[in-house]
This record gives structure tokens, sequence and C-alpha cells, in this order.
């Protein structure tokens, strides 16, 4: 602080200069006027006299003309035709100096003009645009003076910058019990007790904030692979790594108990949804345009954080694409950069037999009487259920919605058990690899999640479900789809 301060330029006769000539409140923008102080122009202060005190210059000249002259009844008058002049009764004609001039002879009085009254008239009526072109010339001069003081002027506002910034990361890290990083050449991104600057200040009283640790290096827990339920915290935890890593690269204390950090060349994050419709991407289209651009921009010292990648397309596809992508992070040729995965695929779980570097990670929750409590720790394992409807019931969904979701969900479930049974028992009898075994990019596997509405042990439906898969729809004209849906009533009404 006081080595900066030292660097600090006063510019002493700028400052003694502007104090001298412009006034303490001037207005924000310089055409309204009343810039310039009183003192600083003769000329500007005689306009301003004229224009803002003219009654009482008027009420001067009348005095001294009656004192000089000798006329008591002299008196200072205005209109529009004939502008400012002195009035004499015909009773005082006779003391009017010859330099006047009679402008209007009245019955009782004469009217008259001088030069003094000309020139006051002429400057009055133009005084408040003479008196802002006057100021505006006045403020120019400043202005094209202080050019000289630009340099130094700039060095003090990068230094006060400085010295601003520092003292807020002073403030804050002495208020919210942040500690001092330590910065390295090291690969390793070593984190306990981390926390988000944002959301802790925003806990209710009384609540504080779940710390979590993370730790990523370059040979052995290259990848995190994060599942764990809907509003649990990943995404919070994702974003708390990244700030914790650039509060510590801007030179701040970070909230955390201790953190030790390599060197960190960009932070590439690919999390929310949005879409592009001026351009016609929709939001999986931004997704896989930004994720793109991450993996053709990282290196080794890069950390990436991917937020449900795959989601915008069909299941299959998306846990396809995210395999894929953390497949080709694990396997690069040059670059292992620090990967932090949040995703509902629990699928890419088993990632974590297949690749030496990716490790699973599980946000804990606890369930009670069927009600799902966050608990917020981040735990090693993998997760295995989202509690989509239980944030459902959370946020008010009608109770039959809720109903019929865990009674599709139970049919489902069961659909895919028994389906898997069948499929291991199929893969043993044929030789493939188990669960654990090394394989490149393993296919998702197929899981019956369409659902059956209609029972087609009925043999009128049977009927119905050959018909439709022998017609060819692409070749059927609209008439020709007609008789085929009246068919079907038919055979419908039959039954």
């Amino acid at each position: 602080m006081h080595k900066i301060g030292e660097q600090l330029n006063p510019c002493r006769i700028a400052r003694e200069r502007i104090e001298r000539e412009v006034n303490p409140n001037p207005p924000a923008v310089a055409s309204k006027g009343n810039i310039i102080r009183e003192g600083v122009s003769a000329e500007l202060d005689e306009l301003r006299q004229i224009a803002f005190s003219g009654k009482d210059y008027l009420v001067s000249i009348q005095q001294r003309e009656v004192e000089r002259t000798g006329i008591p009844s002299l008196k200072i008058g205005y209109t529009n035709v004939f502008g400012y002049f002195l009035e004499v009764t015909n009773a005082h004609k006779g003391k009017v100096p010859p330099e006047w001039h009679r402008k209007q002879t009245l019955v009782n009085a004469e009217r008259y003009t001088t030069e003094e009254l000309k020139t006051y008239e002429e400057k009055i009526l133009g005084a408040e645009e003479k008196i802002l072109e006057l100021e505006l010339k006045i403020f120019d001069d400043l202005v094209l003076y202080l050019g000289d003081f630009i340099h130094a002027v700039q060095l003090d506002a990068t230094l006060l910058a400085r010295l601003d910034v520092l003292a807020a990361f002073a403030v804050i890290s002495r208020g919210n019990n942040y500690c001092r990083p330590v910065l390295n050449d090291s690969y390793v991104l070593d984190i306990r007790g981390g926390r988000h600057p944002v959301i802790e200040k925003q806990m209710k009283q009384g609540e504080s904030y779940i710390s979590n640790d993370v730790l990523l290096d370059d040979t052995s827990q290259q990848i995190l692979i994060i599942t764990g339920p809907n509003m649990s915290g990943k995404s919070a935890l994702l974003r708390q790594t990244a700030l914790i890593v650039l509060m510590a690269q801007m030179g701040c204390f970070v909230p955390a108990d201790s953190a030790e950090l390599g060197i960190t060349d960009k932070i590439f994050t690919r999390v929310g949804a949005s879409d592009n419709i001026a351009s016609g991407e929709s939001t999986f289209m931004v997704e896989m345009n930004e994720t793109a651009s991450i993996l053709n921009n990282i290196s080794s010292r890069s950390l990436i954080l991917l937020d449900e990648i795959g989601r915008g397309t069909s299941t299959y596809d998306g846990i396809s694409i995210a395999w894929a992508i953390a497949e080709y992070l694990h396997e690069h040729p040059l670059f292992r950069a620090k990967v932090l995965f949040a995703t509902h695929y629990h699928e890419l779980n088993e990632m974590a037999n297949l690749f030496s570097r990716i490790r699973n990670f599980h946000i804990s929750v606890k369930e009670i009487r069927n009600k799902v409590i966050f608990l917020r720790k981040l735990l090693p394992g993998g997760s295995e259920h989202s509690f989509g409807i239980h944030v459902a019931r959370m946020a008010g969904m009608p109770v039959s919605v809720l109903e019929r979701a865990n009674e599709l969900l139970k049919q489902l479930e069961e659909s895919h058990n028994a389906e898997e049974l069948g499929k291991s028992a199929g893969e043993e009898r044929a030789g493939k690899p188990r669960k654990g075994e090394r394989s490149r990019i393993p296919a998702p596997a197929s899981r019956g999640y369409q659902l059956s509405f209609i029972q087609l042990d009925d043999p009128v439906l049977e009927q119905i479900k050959e018909d439709i898969l022998n017609t060819d729809v692409n070749t059927l004209t609209p008439v020709e789809a007609l008789m085929k849906l009246n068919e079907i009533k038919k055979l419908l009404g039959k039954k």
C-alpha cells in the first residue's frame, strides 16, 4: 500500500487552477453554464451583473443622473419599441444635458436615451448567450491546459484502482474468513473446505454453508464424474471451484480452509442452457458449439467445468456424446486438463472402471419417510438416483401428476431390471466382456423405455398392430390414410 502511495502524483498546480477557476458544484453538462467561478474574468463578472442584477444597475444610473442633472422626477423605463429610456417631465426639460438624445415626446414629458443606456441594452439582451459562450471558452482553455497532465492523471487512476481492489480484497477476506492460497507450478488443484463466496452470504440466519473438498491432478484424479439429485448442489460445486481458482489468481484470499493451486491458464465452462433463436440455433446446438470450442483449445493447465452435457438431445445420443467427451479429455495425446463433469447420466459411472484417471463422486442426500434432505456433501462413489419426482413435489406439482409419475417410474424400473437380467445372462453365454473389463466405447444398453398403453393380448389389437406395421406411411395419399383410419375404427367397433 505504501509503495503504491509513494508513486501517486498530486498534480498540485493543476488542482490549484481547477479549484481557482471551477465552481465547487458545477453542473454535469458544461453547456448548462455556471461552471466558472467569480473573479476569473472581469468581462464575465460584468455580464453576470447585467444579466442577473440589472435592476440594481438601472437604479444606480438613475440615482447618478438625478444627482448630476438636478432633475428629481427623473425615472428610467423600458418599452419593447423604444427599449430603455430616461423620462423627464416638461417642467425640467431645460435641465436635460446636451449628450442626451430625444426618443419620444409625450403630452407631459420627454423621453431620452444615452450612449450608456444603449450599451447596457445591447449587453443585457445578449448577456446570457455571451455568458455561456465566455464560460465555455474559459473551460476549454482549462481543459487544454490540463492536457499536459494526462499521463500523470492516468497513472494516478491506475494506482488508485489497484489500491481500491486490494482494499476490497482485504475487507472481504478478513470479514468472511478467507484463507491465503498457495500458487505453484504444479498441475494439482487441491481445495479443502471450499465454499461459494456468493451463496454463503445469502444463507438464512442460523444456516451454515456446507464446504467441500476438491482434488484434481494429472496423474490419478484428472476427471471427476459428479452425480446426484436435482437441487443437491452439483452446479454450485462447479462454480465455487472456478471462483476459487479465479480469485486466487487475481491475488485475493479464497473462501476455503486451504487451497493449493497450480497455475491455471484458462477456465472453460459449459453450464446452463439457452437458445439463440435469432441465429436459428437450438439449445443443443449452442451447447455443442461451446463444447467444441473447449475441446479445441485445452491445455494441461486448463480447468474445465461441464454441467449436464448432452441433455438437449435424446437420452442415448446424450449419453454417447457425454461419454465420448469425457474419454477424449482423458485420452488426449498432449494435454491432461482438469475436469469437473456434473451429470444425471449414471451410465457414466462405468467410466471409472475403464479409465485410470476418472473418479466417481456424488452429492449426498438422506431419504426419510419418502422425503429428501439435501446434505450438500461431496462424497466418493456414484449415485443411481436423481430424485426428480421429489423435486417436482417441492415445486408444487399436482398430487395426481406425482402419483402417476411414481407409477410410471416403477414400471420403467421393473422393465429395465428384467431386461438387464436377461441381457447379462445372454452375454455370459456368449462370452462377452463383463462389467469392469476394459473396452473402447461401450454402446449404451437399450432400456426399453417405450410405454405400452394397450395390451396386445387382444386378437383385434394384434391385428391392428400388424396392419399398421405393414403400412408404408410414406406412400399413403391423404385419402388412403383416412380410409385406413376408418378400417381401424371399424375393427375397434367390433371389439
